[in-house]
């Protein structure tokens, strides 16, 4: 007895329409939906009004997929906290200047309420390497030459 999905792979090697298998004189073409295939135009033509319910729908499903998957990252590259992709938008994110890595704004935001919850210091520390965070512009420039003396790319 096969399972039902024995019976699909079987399925996908013959045509949806007259049942020839594939070998290696007879190549299946795929129909839009990847859902079944036929040995010609002639049989795709046939098996149309069976199929064309079901072959719209997933054709459907195949472009919200495409079109709305998030990508893997981006462009910028990943949060050094969170590890998700940054924001094509740079007012989202923050280049911590003590250690070069660019943090989420999120990871900050949660890095700031988590200091002052738990300290109760109202400082705020990088959320990467936990130092101080510059309070004048002259202290981020000294922080940025120590980068740059260091050969961090990014600095």
């Amino acid at each position: 007895m096969m399972s039902t999905e024995d019976e699909a792979a079987a399925d996908m090697m013959c045509c949806a329409s007259c049942g020839i298998a594939e070998n290696d004189d007879v190549k299946l073409k795929k129909c839009a939906c990847n859902l079944v295939r036929y040995c010609s135009v002639t049989c795709q033509r046939d098996h149309r009004s069976q199929h064309k319910k079901a072959c719209k729908k997933r054709v459907v499903e195949l472009r919200d997929e495409l079109l709305f998957t998030q990508p893997e990252s981006s462009h910028l590259g990943d949060c050094q906290i969170c590890f998700l992709p940054l924001s094509i938008d740079l007012r989202k994110s923050t280049l911590m200047s003590c250690c070069s890595k660019t943090v989420c704004c999120g990871c900050e935001m949660a890095s700031i309420l988590h200091q002052k919850v738990n300290s109760g210091n109202p400082e705020t520390k990088c959320p990467f390497c936990r130092k101080p965070a510059p309070s004048t512009m002259d202290e981020v420039d000294k922080q940025t030459m120590k980068r740059i003396e260091a050969n961090d790319p990014v600095a």
